[in-house]
C-alpha cells in the first residue's frame, strides 16, 4: 500500500509550529555540489601540478639517497685503506725499532765478547802458570 504520510513529511520545511517556508525541499548535496564543481574544477590543475612537484621530490630524494650511499661506501674504503697503510707504517716503524734496538745489542754483545777475550788473554797465562805450580807442588 501506499503511503502518503512519508510523501507527505518531504514537504515539510521544520518542526510544528515553527514558521517555514512551504514548498519541495531543495536537495542541498546537489546544490553543494554544483556550487563546488568549479572551484574544484580549477583546482585540478595545481592538484596535478603539486602531484608532479612532490613525484619530482621524491626522485630528487631518491638520488641523493643514492649518491649519499655511494659516497658513505667510498669514504669507508678510503678509511679502510688509509687504516691499513696506517697498520703497515706502525708495524714498519716498530720493524724498524726492533731492529735499531738489535743492531744495538749486536754491538754491545760483541763489544763484551770482546772484552772477555781480552780479559781471557790477560788472565789464562797467569792461571795456566799458577795451576802448573800448584800442581808440580803436589807432586810426590
Amino acid at each position: 500500500m501506499f503511503a502518503f504520510g512519508g510523501i507527505l513529511r518531504q514537504f515539510r520545511g521544520g518542526v510544528p509550529g515553527a514558521p517555514v517556508s512551504a514548498g519541495v525541499p531543495v536537495d542541498r548535496r546537489a546544490e553543494l555540489e554544483a556550487e563546488l564543481a568549479p572551484v574544484l574544477a580549477r583546482l585540478e590543475r595545481p592538484q596535478r601540478e603539486a602531484e608532479a612537484i612532490v613525484a619530482a621530490a621524491r626522485a630528487e630524494a631518491d638520488r641523493r639517497r643514492s649518491l649519499a650511499v655511494e659516497k658513505a661506501t667510498q669514504l669507508v674504503a678510503q678509511a679502510r685503506a688509509a687504516a691499513e697503510a696506517e697498520r703497515r707504517r706502525a708495524a714498519s716503524d716498530r720493524l724498524a725499532g726492533v731492529d735499531a734496538e738489535r743492531q744495538s745489542l749486536l754491538v754491545a754483545a760483541a763489544a763484551e765478547v770482546e772484552r772477555i777475550n781480552r780479559t781471557a788473554k790477560e788472565r789464562v797465562p797467569s792461571l795456566v802458570t799458577e795451576l802448573a805450580t800448584r800442581l808440580l807442588d803436589r807432586s810426590p
